[in-house]
């Protein structure tokens, strides 16, 4: 995590949801839109309460506390992919289907129609991030998604902590109008992602604390960085879910299972046979594009 000398608190644009000419102008002045309580918290605790138990079965959970405070086991540290624990962890929570039909929410797509003012494309390559308290060497640096993800110029990605979190455990700081900067080098940097991007000194900065349905956005270009977990001995659990125009081209990769260790038909196989998430996408016209 780079310093951040200017870090100003989120502003709620739920009230702009009627006024898409206002909202339009805030995504393209700032890079961010923040919604506070877009989401339902019993339903975003759902998806806690069956990720948290995952954790536990893997042993990073403290033996004897209340599972969905996501107390950390002391002398447990998984730092990153190339750990065969977290492949152990992921595999597992790929399969929960409201961790998926998270990233479909009326809601939150209702956002994103009124921001694009046409049909959405949810990718369907959702992300879940466990942080560990005393981790923040590998906190996630600086960088711009648009590195990884490609395809449409006007991607955005929904950062929704799950469940409450507080600034001591780190949440998503973004970097107000830095997507106006274009596309940045990139060079290679410890940390999720391994990648980074240089920021200016003076880089205004927002983040604070979130509330469980808390929604952040940011465009493909905005640069952001996960913030050190400071808690001493909390899990914080995250969701990264991308969104873009329909009619825009979306990269083949951004279609299937994250991490391509599982694929959907293993992630599906214990989900009805006719569930309407399965494949969503498929039932529409999209133009998909190769790397």
């Amino acid at each position: 995590m780079v310093n951040m000398t200017r870090l100003e608190p989120l502003e709620d644009m739920t009230d702009h949801l009627n006024n898409p000419e206002v909202l339009r102008s805030r995504a393209a002045d700032d890079g961010i839109l923040f919604f506070a309580g877009l989401l339902s918290p019993s339903k975003v605790n759902g998806v806690r309460s069956q990720i948290l138990p995952v954790c536990d079965r893997n042993g990073w959970v403290k033996e004897g506390s209340e599972l969905l405070d996501g107390v950390a086991k002391s002398d447990v540290a998984v730092l990153d992919d190339a750990d065969p624990r977290w492949r152990t962890f992921y595999d597992d929570t790929l399969k929960i289907r409201d961790f998926h039909e998270l990233a479909l929410d009326a809601n939150l797509i209702h956002v994103f129609e009124v921001l694009f003012g046409e049909p959405v494309l949810p990718h369907s390559r959702n992300i879940c991030r466990v942080v560990f308290p005393g981790t923040a060497s590998h906190s996630t640096p600086p960088h711009q998604d648009h590195f990884y993800i490609g395809g449409s110029d006007d991607m955005w990605t929904a950062w929704i902590p799950c469940g409450d979190c507080p600034a001591s455990l780190g949440g998503l700081a973004v970097a107000k109008g830095s997507h106006r900067q274009g596309k940045l080098d990139v060079k290679e940097a410890v940390g999720a992602g391994s990648h980074q991007v240089d920021v200016k000194e003076d880089q205004v900065w927002v983040g604070g604390d979130y509330a469980c349905g808390d929604v952040i956005l940011l465009h493909n270009l905005t640069i952001h960085q996960g913030q050190d977990n400071l808690s001493q001995d909390r899990l914080r659990l995250s969701c990264d879910f991308r969104y873009q125009p329909r009619s825009h081209p979306v990269r083949a990769d951004s279609l299937v299972p994250h991490m391509d260790w599982l694929t959907w038909e293993e992630i599906y196989q214990d989900w009805e046979p006719t569930d309407p998430l399965k494949y969503y996408w498929k039932d529409w016209d999209l133009q998909i594009v190769e790397w």
